[in-house]
């Protein structure tokens, strides 16, 4: 990268993909994940959950559509070596090969202008949720207006002027309220806790899929009792993932889960998935115990109002 003025790297090796390949590609993908694949085009991409039978979050992830039978699954590395062999599983008769990334491939995040990254060879596409191909590498467009960009390809591309802070990508997440679902989390949530219906990363039209009518019920019946929000803390000891969330001066039952957590200035943001009653009766809730650091509603990325929800 020759102009590091006006396009920021970081590395995110906590991240990796699967390869899927296959004539049956997209009928097997369409019926795994919560969101609509079959309608998916090519040179697209989107989120969608990962959800056990009954409807626990085993992965979200971002899902691009490189070919007509060929398919890219982005997911964090430490839950991608339970998650390939479940999909394996699954497979049986199909024409589908699924691979893990291959050892000469990283993920980078991009910030700031990716048309002047050298040596990409790759068209930056201006309409968010749209990917360019060169061979096996990819820019995704995550947000063009902000600048914000996932490269997959060769490491040496980038690498060498790479961050390997990825507290910035982190808060950038938190910010547009998209969540992470790791290994500490797996199994903790409903797709709607962490608010995935609201990010488009659940199709409630689609057939069948793992969870399917459990997260179909919460929609059409239930009252979401549980939803994602961002809160903030003055402490610069960062929150982790499945930290617990607790009303002052009640010990016995956390009122809240920490999804994710990244600092800015002398702010740390966390993502937590909490009792709505917290946030609508504005209570003071502290981080890790009940007399633990005090906690503040931050700014919302969108409303969780399930006056929202489509019926």
């Amino acid at each position: 990268m020759n102009d590091n003025t006006q396009a920021n790297t970081i590395r995110l090796d906590d991240l990796t993909s699967l390869h899927v390949t296959g004539s049956d590609a997209i009928k097997f993908l369409h019926a795994q994940f919560t969101n609509d694949l079959a309608n998916l085009a090519v040179h697209r991409w989107q989120y969608s959950g990962y959800c056990t039978p009954k409807g626990r979050l085993l992965a979200f992830m971002t899902i691009a559509r490189l070919d007509e039978n060929e398919f890219l699954l982005i997911l964090p590395a430490e839950i991608s070596d339970n998650i390939l062999p479940r999909l394996r599983m699954f497979v049986m008769r199909d024409d589908v090969t699924i691979s893990p990334q291959d050892e000469n491939t990283s993920i980078t995040g991009i910030l700031g202008f990716a048309d002047k990254l050298t040596g990409l060879n790759l068209v930056v596409e201006t309409e968010n949720g749209k990917l360019s191909r060169d061979g096996n590498s990819y820019l995704l467009t995550i947000d063009n207006e902000s600048g914000r960009f996932l490269y997959i390809g060769e490491s040496e591309k980038l690498d060498a002027d790479a961050s390997t802070d990825r507290n910035n990508w982190t808060l950038l997440d938190i910010q547009a309220g998209i969540p992470a679902i790791v290994l500490a989390t797996q199994e903790a949530f409903v797709p709607q806790m962490v608010n995935l219906d609201l990010i488009g990363a659940v199709n409630f039209k689609k057939g069948c899929y793992p969870g399917q009518e459990i997260v179909a019920r919460v929609h059409y019946l239930g009252k979401i009792k549980q939803r994602m929000f961002v809160v903030e803390t003055s402490s610069n000891e960062l929150a982790q993932p499945d930290d617990k969330i607790y009303i002052a001066g009640q010990p016995d039952k956390a009122a809240g889960t920490v999804v994710q957590a990244a600092i800015s200035d002398s702010t740390q943001y966390l993502q937590a998935v909490l009792q709505t009653k917290t946030i609508d009766e504005n209570l003071d809730l502290r981080l890790g115990s009940a007399d633990g650091e005090k906690l503040t509603t931050g700014d919302q990325p969108y409303s969780v109002s399930d006056n929202e929800k489509e019926k």
